[in-house]
């Protein structure tokens, strides 16, 4: 992981460890404000922080995202990610799947996230899963 510099008082590269190392719905929602907002490209924009990690857990039961960059300010920071996961389908052994993205978040004076937006493809885990589904494809 790269840190960006420390700038306004935050050191950036501690909060991504931190975030990496976040398990389960309540130490996800535990990075947030009250109040703090989350959105992605699937997700509208809710404060229902709980849901969103259980949604996630639902889909990938052993998500984890690793920070591969971070750079911000005092009251912002944008990263780029790399998470990994198994999609489950049935009793199978499950996809593997990785996928990149870009979150820009918004901090108060606490650090506590009041703003997080993430940027990805959905087509890129949509594409390795079919892939993984279709027999011709080397999958299942």
């Amino acid at each position: 992981m790269s840190a960006g510099r420390d700038w306004g008082g935050r050191d950036w590269g501690a909060w991504a460890r931190a975030f990496e190392s976040v398990t389960g719905p309540d130490e996800f929602a535990a990075l947030f404000a009250p109040g703090g907002e989350f959105s992605d490209p699937v997700t509208p924009r809710t404060t229902d922080l709980r849901k969103v990690a259980r949604d996630t857990d639902a889909i990938f039961p052993d998500w984890s995202q690793r920070v591969d960059r971070i750079r911000g300010g005092a009251d912002w920071a944008v990263f780029e990610w790399t998470g990994t996961g198994t999609f489950s389908v049935g009793d199978g052994p499950g996809i593997p799947i990785t996928m990149e993205g870009a979150t820009v978040i918004d901090v108060d004076a606490d650090g506590k996230v009041t703003s997080w937006r993430d940027y990805l493809d959905t087509n890129e885990p949509m594409q390795q899963i079919q892939a993984g589904l279709d027999p011709e494809g080397g999958g299942r």
